[in-house]
């Protein structure tokens, strides 16, 4: 055989090892496995200080660890060694031909014994030789007799077992006890097709790139320039797979309300017992505000612990009507709720792809709802799985308003129920319609509250209600438990609740009139006679823009003062939410009644857009919905003249303006599709594509002046933000950016902490990358001195400072230089001065400060400069006049 031949061989084997260990590298994504990092070629180097690399770690190909890389911590560590042969795949493996193997595993368990702190370790240490070939009928069965005896009497061929492992006996038994021989592993030719299939099982559809790129990350691993660093981890696997935030894995999280001092209903477990028996989907009904995102969650705890039940909230507490919070598509619902089952340790997760249609979510989310009811039935052959989807409806409106395809529940609706699981969609009864459920759906129409339920509803604020008392409760309310709701929390007595709902029996409708009314008479204290019209406008606009709605544009509206606004919606009650200058309906029955009761016909809807229009130019909120009101009004010949036209848009702020004018050509374009106007369609792709190009620089500005975006968008910060268009060269780097604009804003600081530690643990793994891949993937000074920003605003100066000290001098003195020239530009020198007051470690920085200010003749701290001189001063060096270099910005910082 050749020398060539036998490289080929070789390779063969590097191959197998690469494809094994990335096959293995997979199950780092799924949650409740705790594999937390495996190590490639050695053992991780944060295993505890005192073990120094033995000669033990040349068999170990691979090492897991699962719970923590610290050996003290871990709750098991595998240390596996993989042999390969493609000429003598059948040949099997005897003692003599795995002898160093064993000599190396018996060394490491004899270190730790040995090593302090780690006397139960031994129990939690597994040792694998893993090979294509076959184990020896012989070397197994000895092994397994080792496992299970005394080893007071050994025959010879565990004597000689023994005697490799230089361990006495107690010892011996324990080691065989950790140790695992697994023979016929799949080739190597058989494992590359095995980790293609193991990779589209995490993904909507098949990524031919995902595996190479996965085998790729172990083979970088392997080679010297990760001799340091040879760790993958889950953010290396998700970098792999094109994933930089795993909050893209949960998009649409459940904001119901907790279900503290909920009430059983009497219907309850008739209704429950139902959906376990139902053999097709159900669709619970009932009109607003009867209880039915109350009994969703109901459901979840209906269950016993063997099933599992996942409830996914399609309102989202009115959100659902954002375009950076939309809950109605494929790969928002599917992917929550697939993710949801993985973390239950179910299914494998389903990582979304941009490139992935409906059709694949729906296929890949169907398997993992198959392997998760395979799961729960092979523990109990009873068990199963329940999805239940709250305000289907809602998801349904959405979609057909935005002209998108079918919403996830109505597709969902339509498909075979798999076998071990239920579905359960929740809807208005006026609204099935929306949902068009096939005839085999089973349809529960769920009631109000019985006497019983409205007495305990009722005691539970008011413990000494008389039945008679209940009697009234329960008549005047119909039942209705958000009718008892909104006049209990209106009212301080009990004889004020009964007088609010009386005399005679009101619906929803009626009772949300009332607190309405309730409402008007609190604004008319406010205003004069000849304004108390105008409520009817504030309303209307309530009714027909989507959250969140400024307090401001409802005052221009109604005529009314912000305060009288204000205290309407503190009137109103819990329904309405007040956030930040804005509103917001809590309730899906009040957001329904407010579209019912106020929404224009067509006509009136004109008369709307018409009061709207003016006021576009100058408020970029106005401006961003009126497209939306001519698509509900069907005007879409105005829709594409308003895109095409470029009119009504906000003057004041052209970033501003760009981004709506996007959105507006966004929007239209679907519209003309829809209504097969396709001279009008190929119009818009045109104009909306040269405006993607500057919408792309546009981002790009904000991204370099987040303090601006702060300063004059705080109201775009919460859709920037979650729209994800920040971002630079490394995997994570979006959020530096996002923590730096939010830290900005005191109602979103802890948000941006969570952000700045996501952007640091991607910082991490950067650093852990191959030098070509660090320089691809570079960290710029913007990056770093706009993390410094968030440290600051978050943190205080001791956070900047500590940030910047992990940075190269070069590095952080440029950074800081950024820094500080953002703060002159806000005034904001007191910081300056208070930065250059806690850089006592970091002089540097002072001299970054000092620089800056310099160019507006103003001066640091003196005690801050004594620091920077007596720093240059021990590192002297000539400085030509001409070379401006990193000393000669020192000596102008300095002068």
């Amino acid at each position: 055989m050749t020398n060539a031949v036998k490289v080929r061989f070789s390779r063969d084997g590097d191959y197998f090892h690469y494809l094994w260990a990335a096959r293995r590298c997979l199950k780092l994504l799924i949650p409740n496995h705790n594999l937390v990092a495996v190590a490639i070629e050695g053992a991780s180097r944060t295993e505890d200080a005192q073990d120094a690399p033995g000669s033990w770690e040349e068999v170990v190909d691979v090492a897991e660890y699962y719970g923590s890389e610290k050996l003290s911590e871990a709750q098991k560590v595998s240390y596996i060694q993989l042999k390969h042969s493609t000429r003598q795949s059948d040949k099997p493996w005897t003692l003599s031909g795995i002898a160093q193997t064993i000599k190396a595993f018996a060394d490491r368990y004899k270190e730790l014994l040995d090593s302090p702190g780690t006397t139960d370790l031994a129990s939690r240490v597994e040792f694998q030789f893993v090979s294509n070939r076959p184990i020896a009928a012989t070397l197994a069965e000895l092994l397994t007799n080792l496992k299970s005896s005394s080893n007071k009497s050994l025959p010879k061929e565990a004597q000689e077992f023994r005697r490799l492992t230089g361990l006495d006996a107690n010892k011996f038994k324990g080691f065989c006890n950790c140790l695992t021989l697994q023979g016929r592993e799949l080739n190597y030719q058989l494992l590359r097709t095995a980790l293609s299939l193991d990779t589209q099982d995490f993904l909507p559809d098949n990524d031919v790139d995902a595996p190479i790129r996965l085998k790729e990350l172990v083979h970088t691993k392997a080679l010297s320039e990760s001799l340091n660093d040879s760790v993958i981890t889950k953010n290396d696997v998700l970098r792999a797979l094109r994933v930089s935030n795993e909050e893209e894995l949960f998009p649409a999280r459940s904001r119901l309300e907790s279900l503290e001092n909920s009430i059983q209903r009497s219907q309850e477990d008739e209704i429950v017992s139902q959906i376990k028996l139902a053999a097709v989907p159900v669709l619970v009904h009932a009109p607003g505000g009867v209880g039915k995102s109350v009994l969703a969650q109901r459901i979840q705890s209906s269950f016993d612990n063997e099933s599992i039940c996942i409830v996914y909230d399609s309102f989202g507490n009115g959100d659902y009507r954002r375009r950076s919070q939309t809950r109605h598509r494929h790969k928002d619902g599917l992917v929550q709720i697939a993710n949801e089952l993985s973390g239950n340790a179910l299914c494998y997760p389903l990582i979304p792809s941009p490139h992935s249609d409906e059709s694949a979510y729906m296929k890949a989310f169907l398997s993992r709802l198959r392997e998760s009811a395979n799961s729960v039935r092979s523990k109990n052959e009873k068990a199963l799985i329940c999805i239940v989807v709250d305000a289907a409806d809602n998801a349904e409106m959405e979609a057909e308003l935005l002209n998108a395809s079918p919403s996830f529940p109505k597709d969902l609706l339509k498909e075979p129920l798999v076998e071990g699981t239920r579905l359960v969609v929740f809807c208005r009864t006026e609204r099935i319609h929306y949902l068009d459920p096939p005839s085999r759906v089973q349809k529960l129409e769920l009631s109000p509250f019985e006497w019983d339920e409205s007495a305990k509803h009722l005691r539970r604020t008011f413990p000494q209600a008389s039945d008679h008392a209940v009697d009234q409760f329960h008549r005047l309310t119909g039942g209705n438990p958000r009718i008892q709701a909104n006049a209990i929390s209106q009212y301080r007595t009990l004889s004020e609740v009964l007088a609010s709902l009386g005399p005679t029996i009101r619906t929803i409708d009626t009772a949300i009139e009332a607190q309405l009314e309730h409402a008007l008479a609190s604004v008319k204290e406010s205003i004069d006679q000849k304004s108390r019209s105008k409520i009817d406008v504030l309303c209307r606009a309530l009714a027909v823009l989507r959250p969140l709605v400024p307090i401001s544009v409802l005052s221009i509206l109604s005529g009314l003062p912000e305060s009288a606004v204000t205290s309407f919606a503190t009137d109103f009650g819990r329904p309405l939410l007040i956030n930040e200058g804005t509103l917001q309906f809590r309730d899906e029955p009040v957001e329904t009644w407010f579209r019912n009761k106020f929404m224009a016909n067509d006509q009136e809807l004109e008369g709307f857009i018409q009061i709207l229009r003016p006021l576009a130019q100058h408020n970029a909120y106005v401006a961003s919905s009126v497209p939306y009101l001519l698509l509900e009004a069907k005007k879409i010949d105005e829709l594409v003249a308003l895109a095409i036209g470029r009119g009504d848009l906000p003057t004041e702020n052209p970033a501003e303006k760009r981004e709506i004018e996007l959105q507006r050509f966004q929007l239209a374009l679907k519209a003309a599709l829809r209504a097969k106007k396709y001279v009008d369609a190929a119009r818009l792709a045109f104009l909306a594509g040269r405006e993607t190009a500057g919408n792309s620089r546009q981002r790009k500005l904000q991204q370099q002046n987040t303090d601006l975006v702060a300063d004059f968008m705080p109201g775009s910060v919460y859709d920037i933000v979650y729209g994800r268009i920040f971002g630079g060269d490394w995997l994570g780097s979006q959020h530096a950016y996002e923590a730096g604009l939010l830290s900005y804003l005191p109602q979103f600081r802890g948000e941006a902490a969570s952000r700045l530690r996501m952007a640091y643990d991607w910082l991490a793994n950067w650093s852990s990358l191959p030098d070509e891949e660090r320089q691809r993937e570079g960290v710029k000074i913007a990056d770093i001195a706009e993390m410094a920003i968030a440290e600051f605003n978050l943190r205080g100066a001791d956070g900047t400072v500590d940030h910047l000290n992990h940075w190269q001098s070069r590095t952080s003195f440029t950074a800081g230089r950024l820094l500080a020239r953002r703060f002159i530009d806000h005034g904001r020198f007191e910081a300056l001065d208070s930065l250059a007051l806690h850089a006592n470690a970091h002089p540097r920085l002072i001299l970054a400060i000092a620089l800056e200010l310099h160019a507006i003749h103003r001066f640091t701290p003196e005690d801050a400069a004594q620091r920077a001189f007596k720093f240059l001063s021990k590192n002297t060096k000539r400085v030509d006049q001409f070379d401006f270099n990193l000393e000669s910005e020192y000596l102008l910082a300095i002068t």
